[in-house]
């Protein structure tokens, strides 16, 4: 362990000035934008780092992750595993939000009755039989019912976790999203939000617009945004950043990071759909 002061990201590498203060944020929740190419995961993992390293996340205390693809969830755990190593590592738990339901039904699937009742050996598939079987669908909605009906079930989640990290927020629904505040809403558990409100894929499947807005202010969160793109050069940057000049005017780059002639833009016009 070491002291707070004495940390620096792990491996030698340089976080940019925001997601150098997110990785190193100690009491506030904290809602992190950030756009492709900006290291997202990479400052998750240095954050983990800090938090274990540090004795900020208290020993037996661990960090939860949950995000809403598998790759992402195991990408995740396979990055702090890298910077952490594996002792610290294996207090960092990384789920999708239908493996994190899950958990906590197999957990305390006494709370359920009637008929959402669950034998001990119950299977998920394509529809629901009573007692036996439930559905893909029916986990997030199960999980919410019983940390509702259950003080054991919340605690015990609330007794496990100092930190919890969300990935991929922007597609964050209605049901995962109460997921987590019925779990971690009015407690002292500090939540990290990140995600990139420009690259929203699951409009289709219920996921909630300005979804950082309303976690900031259900949780006190502080908003910062991480402005480097790692990824493309210059000319492209200037080019981005005055389509989010119109987009997310909150979102633009300062201009000392978009110095360089490097790379190419080209502009093509036609007179018509058809080209």
């Amino acid at each position: 362990m070491i002291a707070v002061d004495a940390w620096l990201p792990s491996d030698g590498l340089t976080l940019e000035p925001n997601a150098l203060l997110a990785a190193k944020e100690q009491a506030r929740c904290l809602a992190l934008t950030a756009g492709p190419g900006a290291g997202k995961t990479e400052m998750l993992a240095q954050r983990a780092d800090f938090l274990l390293r540090t004795g900020t996340c208290r020993y037996p205390k661990r960090i939860l992750a949950i995000s809403f693809k598998v790759d992402a969830s195991k990408n995740l755990k396979e990055r702090i595993q890298r910077r952490c190593g594996q002792e610290l590592a294996s207090r960092f738990d990384s789920y999708t939000f239908h493996a994190f339901a899950k958990r906590i039904i197999d957990r305390f699937r006494v709370v359920l009755t009637g008929n959402d009742a669950l034998d001990t050996d119950y299977s998920i598939g394509e529809r629901k039989v009573t007692r036996r079987q439930i559905t893909f669908h029916d986990l997030v909605p199960l999980a919410i019912q019983i940390l509702k009906a259950s003080v054991v079930a919340r605690n015990a989640i609330r007794q496990t976790y100092s930190d919890v990290f969300l990935d991929e927020f922007q597609d964050c629904t209605d049901q995962q999203y109460e997921l987590v505040k019925v779990a971690f809403q009015s407690t002292s558990i500090r939540l990290t939000a990140v995600g990139d409100t420009k690259q929203k894929i699951m409009g289709w499947a219920g996921a909630l617009d300005g979804i950082f807005q309303t976690f900031a202010k259900d949780f006190s969160a502080v908003p910062l945004n991480m402005y480097r793109n790692f990824r493309s050069k210059p000319r492209l940057l200037r080019m981005q950043n005055e389509i989010i000049r119109v987009l997310d005017p909150a979102s633009v780059m300062p201009d000392h990071q978009l110095a360089g002639e490097e790379g190419e833009v080209f502009a093509w016009q036609f007179e018509n759909a058809q080209g």
